[in-house]
């Protein structure tokens, strides 16, 4: 079965605007490239796949565009820019002259104001988006599921996708937060823009987690998604946390046994192609 992974990152933290990683983790903090990639997925046929950025940097999605023009591997990527500045716009539309700029992904769980995406100034930003062509990656918790849908209903022609199912917290498996987690991807499940990622459910799980752990949240948006708004992604090198690439993509595998293969090349190929309108 051939795959787009929807979802992974490069990074080099000697560049400095990685403010999120932890100095003392050596998972994490090393540099990760193509070549690394290419050993970590190993036997699968990882046919492309896509850059999303780590880091709240214009240098940032340059970084991944760079590799991306160099890597015939890497189909697209989805980059950064600030929205609190209208002078960006301009920056976006520079980014979305590169064949491979498919999108971008604001840093929304790490901002300390939780209705910021609200901001009735970053209008204009949204309908640039739509304008360009271009996609929205949505990063956030659960307490942005209502925020993420007005703002998915508000704006219907933008694609919109939700990465790591929303994040939701498998490690508590407190039945209150899974219900209001049910309910909040439930609403967003029903706008026709809406996508969701199936990736970071490991890292959202205990060290010593296993395959039934995940399974009610998977079983959940597969549920609601189908297999037509899905796209599977690796969270590489972040799923090195608690797998491998490859640990991480045979539980999936598994977690999707009663699909057919059609219905899985949707979530690991086809999905890819559809939302962000890649040209392979």
């Amino acid at each position: 079965m051939k795959v787009i992974d929807s979802h992974q990152h490069f990074w080099d933290p000697s560049r400095g605007d990685y403010h999120w990683m932890p100095k003392d983790n050596p998972i994490l903090n090393r540099k990760y490239e193509v070549k690394d990639l290419s050993e970590a997925s190993g036997s699968i046929d990882l046919h492309k796949t896509i850059l999303v950025q780590a880091a709240a940097t214009n240098a940032e999605t340059e970084y991944m565009l760079h590799i991306a023009e160099s890597s015939d591997l890497v189909c697209g990527v989805v980059g950064w820019v600030n929205f609190e500045d209208k002078n960006q716009l301009n920056q976006l539309r520079i980014f979305s002259k590169h064949p491979k700029f498919i999108g971008v992904r604001p840093m929304i769980q790490d901002i300390p104001d939780e209705n910021w995406v609200l901001n009735k100034n970053f209008d204009i930003f949204f309908k640039s988006i739509i304008d360009l062509d271009l996609s929205f990656d949505a990063l956030g918790f659960p307490i942005h599921l209502e925020n993420f849908y007005i703002i998915a209903s508000k704006y219907p022609k933008l694609r919109f996708v939700i990465d790591h199912l929303m994040k939701p917290k498998i490690y508590n498996n407190k039945q209150e937060e899974f219900i209001h987690w049910k309910k909040g991807m439930s609403k967003l499940s029903r706008l026709d823009n809406v996508y969701c990622k199936f990736s970071g459910m490991v890292t959202e799980a205990c060290e010593n987690w296993d395959e039934q752990d995940l399974k009610p949240y998977s079983d959940e948006i597969l549920n609601l998604f189908t297999d037509k708004k899905i796209m599977w992604g690796s969270d590489w090198p972040v799923c090195n946390l608690r797998t491998n690439y490859l640990g991480w993509y045979n539980a999936a595998i598994n977690l999707t046994n009663e699909l057919s293969l059609a219905e899985k090349q949707n979530i690991f190929y086809n999905n890819s192609i559809n939302f962000y309108k890649l040209k392979l």
